[in-house]
């Protein structure tokens, strides 16, 4: 752990949280700005992962368009990083289905499920080796906003920059220190990932099936495995989460009817509680919230990692066509919040109307549900909107 000084770090931006999306916006400034940037982070330097993560994040084309502008996504190999062409959805108590494939928007793939520990242990890497100002194992004890800017007193000093970027998650130290008011909902569901060999070929296709519990995902990766991220009313994932690997397989093989075979579990399995957030604004003074320290969402549709790296897109361009004297000011700020802010809470605003549409079993209801999922599926106009609004097109 760094020890403490009395030393003072000047920069123009300072950036708290060296995560995915607070490593990629530090580079991507780097790279189009000429500003002098801090990146603090309160974890040590990651290690390079051994085994791949059990937790991937799907990523549509404009995320993996910032990462190979930062230079990162041509440094995730196949086992890492894996195209998918076609997603089939379904619902367990209708006959309701819906496919997508990227052959009929005339894309090569849908996205990619890339592993978010590799990715961002190669983020990492990268700013480690740019001209930002790097500061690891770094712990924050206060934060003050003023007109000129923002200091944060750390243990290894006091950080004084122009503006500070939270990128810090949802849990965000920087948002709670400055009293900007975040609305928390709680599913009642924890979502159950692992990774998983199947005996059927997923042939590169995302599946998913709706169940009244909460939907099973399954992401491709390559060599036949696969990520599953099972979201599951409380009760259920206890359950679940106590099984033996066996019976968690069969459980798993049967939530999904069998469509991809007998399913193996190839890793443990991590539970996590889903929630939403939604920040009451996303600036404070010369303060500016980024990514799950704004806002985060059922992950039933994956658009949590493609929301935050929307918001990096947005503001690194604002900062990039502005002064010096600019970056902090009320203006670009609120233009920020005004083009992010309704566009997130909107998604998060259909990620629930999903998440409670799939939890009523009443037969008309149902029969309804089928006849919607029904109808978008053989409309290719509707179909092909769709793919290519989750793939940022």
């Amino acid at each position: 752990m760094s020890t403490a000084t009395t030393t003072t770090s000047r920069s123009e931006i300072a950036i708290v949280g060296a995560g995915l999306i607070g490593s990629a916006i530090a580079l991507w400034l780097a790279k189009h700005t000429t500003y002098s940037i801090s990146l603090i982070e309160r974890n040590p330097v990651m290690s390079l992962p051994h085994q791949a993560n059990q937790r991937v994040v799907a990523l549509g084309a404009l995320a993996t368009d910032f990462l190979d502008d930062v230079g990162v996504f041509s440094s995730l190999t196949s086992e890492h990083c894996n195209p998918y062409q076609k997603m089939f959805v379904w619902d367990e108590n209708s006959d309701g289905e819906l496919a997508f494939d990227a052959a009929n928007i005339d894309q090569l793939c849908l996205g990619h499920m890339v592993d978010s520990q590799m990715c961002t242990y190669q983020l990492q890497q990268a700013v480690l080796n740019s001209r930002v100002s790097c500061h690891f194992d770094v712990r924050a004890s206060k934060l003050e906003l003023n007109r000129s800017g923002a200091s944060l007193d750390t243990d290894l000093g006091r950080f004084d920059a122009k503006l500070l970027i939270a990128a810090d998650g949802s849990q965000s130290w920087v948002r709670q220190q400055a009293k900007i008011f975040a609305n928390r909902k709680s599913y009642g569901q924890r979502g159950i990932v692992a990774k998983i060999s199947s005996s059927k070929p997923h042939q590169n296709c995302a599946w998913q099936c709706f169940l009244s519990t909460g939907p099973v995902a399954i992401l491709p990766l390559s060599e036949n495995q696969s990520s599953i991220v099972w979201s599951a009313d409380n009760t259920l994932a206890k359950q679940l989460m106590d099984m033996d690997d066996d019976a968690f397989g069969d459980a798993l093989g049967s939530a999904l009817q069998g469509r991809l075979g007998k399913t193996e579990l190839l890793s443990t399995r991590q539970s996590f509680e889903l929630s939403s957030l939604r920040a009451e604004q996303y600036y404070k003074r010369n303060l500016v919230l980024l990514g799950d320290a704004a806002h985060s969402i059922h992950p039933l549709a994956g658009q949590g990692a493609n929301l935050g790296f929307k918001d990096a897109l947005v503001l690194g361009g604002l900062l990039a066509n502005s002064k010096a004297s600019e970056i902090g000011s009320p203006r670009l700020l609120s233009t920020y919040q005004a083009r992010r802010q309704a566009d997130n809470n909107q998604t998060d605003a259909l990620m629930s109307a999903l998440h409670q549409a799939y939890k009523f079993d009443l037969p008309v209801w149902m029969l309804a549900r089928g006849f919607g999922m029904n109808s978008i599926n053989n409309s290719s106009i509707l179909r092909n909107a769709l793919a290519r609004q989750a793939m940022g097109l």
